[in-house]
């Protein structure tokens, strides 16, 4: 039977078919065209995602790597600064607390009245309570901080069995009371600093403290302070009313404690017209470029974020502070701020690398200052170059050692005061720089203590240093400076 041939649909333009024909028509397919306009087809991508997420990581990780550079307490530190790092650390922390608790507004009531308690658990009730008492301390801090007063010291608590049975700090006897007891055979140049800061001595810390001889081997009999001749110029260039002085050192140095000293024995009467500071006595917790920064890099180019706004920097009289490298270097170890080097606990100063035995390999040391980061050779290197920067400095500024602040604070922050035409105090008294409660021989002690045994002990000053790191240190260190500040080399290996 012959076959009828259907004859092929036939289709528009449109692609409808002409005959009605049941049959589904062909289409002729066509091959994506990539284009930009499809909307997520990027975001969507596997390979997007993943750069997405390397890119987290590596934010992530500045963040954390610029807190550690910024924050510098991320060691625990026994240096005579540690109290007031701990107690800076404890305001920051408190106040980024405040901070989010009360964008959170949790707790916070409407008026001094607790009903709002009522219908809370009790739970909830001392949740609220607590942040009620955390709001009202730090407004207690605040009042203080503005009238110049450490808001921590009388009602620090301390551990059990350290104090009184109420487990608050002892009252600190007069110095009438202090000088009318025994001193168990401590100096008597020792007890007279002590005293000096209301410290009590007795028999345990006697035993412990160093002898005026042990002090006098190390730094000599007398302070040394450069720089004198500058005082007079000084005051004669700049109004009573705009004098200015404070701090300027490498970390470690015992700032906190010249500035301590400072508002608490000097006033420059005539600069409280200018009402600058919470005493507004010219007394600055440091130099307005930034007290651990370079001068050449960073004066008139930075201004520090503390202390540092609305100053005229020409006005201001820095009191730079320096000590003994060796005893510095052990500083860094236990408090290394915006330093970094390769080291650990078994193995500082570590100038020379200790896990290269064929060569002598220093240690290469980068700061983080407020302009720039900054490489050196080692953490000597680092000393070197840091104060032959401000032996070159001509503007006028003094220049004494942290070691005399300890031994011969009186003398110093006298001539300190004096210097720019402050009057100083008829009752020196000694602040010393530590809220830490005292622990073990320290009991009654406090910062000044813990400085004067570890900086008036020869036996401690080359703690962790190995023969090699010796030897680097002979060969390295500004002899010059050495001799200018009064500090002596100490004997080489007999190996």
């Amino acid at each position: 039977m012959r076959q009828v041939r259907r004859p092929s649909p036939s289709y528009d333009s449109d692609g409808s078919n002409q005959c009605n024909s049941p049959t589904p028509p062909r289409r002729r397919h066509r091959s994506p065209v990539p284009t930009t306009n499809q909307t997520g087809s990027v975001i969507t991508s596997r390979t997007f995602q993943k750069l997405l997420f390397l890119l987290f990581l590596i934010v992530l990780f500045d963040l954390v790597y610029v807190w550690d550079y910024f924050s510098g307490l991320d060691e625990n530190s026994d240096g005579p600064e540690a109290g007031l790092h701990n107690l800076q650390e404890s305001r920051r922390l408190g106040n980024l607390y405040q901070q989010f608790s009360s964008g959170l507004q949790l707790g916070k009531p409407s008026s001094t009245s607790h009903a709002y308690l009522d219908n809370f658990s009790d739970a909830e009730k001392i949740e609220a309570l607590e942040h009620e008492v955390d709001a009202w301390r730090k407004k207690y801090e605040d009042a203080m901080v503005k009238s110049g007063e450490n808001p921590y010291l009388p009602f620090t608590p301390i551990p059990p069995n350290q104090g009184n049975d109420d487990g608050m700090r002892k009252p600190k006897k007069s110095r009438a009371e202090l000088e009318s007891e025994e001193t168990y055979g401590a100096d008597e140049h020792i007890v007279k600093i002590l005293h000096s800061a209301n410290v009590e001595i007795d028999k345990e810390l006697a035993e412990q403290l160093p002898t005026w001889d042990d002090v006098v081997s190390l730094y000599g009999d007398k302070p040394i302070i450069h720089g004198l001749e500058m005082c007079e110029p000084y005051r004669q260039a700049v109004k009573p009313e705009d004098r200015m002085t404070g701090p300027a050192g490498m970390f470690n140095t015992g700032t906190n404690l010249l500035f301590e000293l400072l508002k608490s024995n000097c006033d420059i009467r005539a600069a409280h017209t200018k009402r600058r500071e919470p005493r507004q006595n010219g007394m600055r917790w440091q130099v307005p470029w930034g007290k651990h920064n370079p001068p050449t890099t960073h004066r008139f180019r930075n201004v520090a974020k503390a202390w540092g706004k609305g100053i005229k920097q020409d006005d201001f009289m820095p009191v730079v502070l320096i000590k003994d490298p060796y005893s510095w270097m052990g500083s860094q170890c236990r408090h290394k701020y915006t330093t970094f080097w390769g080291h650990d606990d078994e193995h500082c100063p570590n100038l020379i690398r200790w896990k290269v035995e064929d060569h002598d390999e220093p240690s290469e040391v980068r700061v983080k200052y407020a302009l720039q980061m900054k490489l050196y050779e080692s953490l000597l290197d680092m000393w070197n170059h840091w104060y032959e920067e401000w032996e070159e400095q001509t503007f006028p500024h003094l220049t004494t050692r942290f070691e005399d602040l300890l031994f011969h604070g009186e003398e110093v922050t006298r001539s300190a005061c004096e210097c720019v035409g402050g009057v100083f105090t008829d009752n020196f008294e000694y602040v010393e720089d530590s809220a830490k409660p005292a622990r073990g021989i320290h009991k009654g002690a406090n910062g000044l203590v813990k400085a004067m045994l570890q900086y008036g002990d020869p036996k401690k000053r080359l703690n962790g240093f190995t023969d090699r790191d010796r030897w680097y240190a002979s060969k390295t260190v500004d002899t010059e400076l050495m001799r200018k500040y009064g500090y002596l080399a100490p004997p080489l290996p007999t190996s």
